[in-house]
């Protein structure tokens, strides 16, 4: 999984990738948000944001980050080319994807500046399960990469200086030889020869 690029605010980590928000503007953004008949997002229900802006915020969802504000504010103005401030429509995308987090994890307290209000209804709740569904998939592979790097550093020691000799060059020569006199040492051939062998490695030259 790549790494994340994010910025803390509060108690979450904030995407804060322009590429990336400029990529999902492209994408999902079809309309400029200052334009009178965008203004759909304009309104207290959540809910009914999430549903005009579904696959945007899965998208951010699937990060494991929330949205800044800011930054998407500044990419939407550089993508349109507007001269509208953008800000309450960046702020209304952040806390409806808050507003999936929190029920998403009902027992949690989340922090956020604004009060998030929103009504699931028929027309509105398969949009917010599938931002859930995306929030919750981001922590399985987070914990998931956590486990797998907590496998790496309990491996044996002696995997991880194996790997180390077949990695160096230099000792290719004195590994061959050291296998040479395993294998002569087995059928009962005189260490001599071995050591004959053994003298041919390069720190010798």
């Amino acid at each position: 999984m790549p790494a994340r690029v994010g910025m803390h605010d509060g108690y979450r980590t904030c995407l804060a990738s322009e590429k990336m928000y400029m990529n999902l503007i492209k994408l999902h953004l079809k309309e400029d948000p200052g334009h009178t008949r965008s203004l759909y997002w304009n309104t207290t229900d959540l809910a009914v944001v999430v549903v005009h802006h579904e696959k945007f915020l899965c998208e951010v969802a699937r990060t494991g980050c929330s949205i800044h504000a800011r930054i998407l504010q500044k990419c939407i103005r550089e993508h349109f080319n507007s001269g509208c401030s953008q800000l309450d429509f960046a702020q209304k995308l952040a806390d409806a994807l808050a507003f999936c987090r929190a029920k998403g994890k009902p027992s949690c307290r989340w922090h956020s500046k604004t009060i998030l209000t929103g009504e699931i209804t028929s027309k509105t709740a398969s949009a917010v399960k599938a931002v859930i569904s995306a929030i919750n998939g981001s922590i399985v592979v987070a914990s998931s990469d956590e486990g797998e790097a907590a496998e790496d550093l309990d491996a044996p020691c002696s995997s991880r200086l194996l790997l180390e000799e077949e990695d160096a060059p230099g000792d290719m020569v004195g590994g061959a030889a050291a296998a040479l006199q395993r294998l002569q040492e087995a059928f009962g051939e005189s260490h001599g020869s071995t050591t004959a062998c053994s003298s041919c490695s390069p720190d010798d030259a």
